[in-house]
């Protein structure tokens, strides 16, 4: 399964600053991604385990450049 890694509100993949997007937030099962313009309408109240746990598994999803 794909994940649409793409902001919410306006579907980038990177914000201003070419970060990439970031999961603020889990909503019905599914990864909510943010750009850093727009993280804050959608995040999470903080501390919330299933954001972390997102977070640390898309970390692992995403393999640096260098390896295979």
């Amino acid at each position: 399964m794909s994940r649409d890694r793409r902001c919410r509100t306006c579907r980038t993949t990177a914000g201003p600053d070419g970060a990439p997007t970031v999961v603020v937030a889990v909503v019905d099962g599914q990864d909510v991604y943010a750009c850093g313009a727009h993280r804050s309408a959608h995040a999470a109240p903080a501390g919330d385990p299933l954001v972390a746990l997102a977070q640390y598994q898309d970390m692992a999803a995403r393999r640096h450049p260098t390896r295979r």
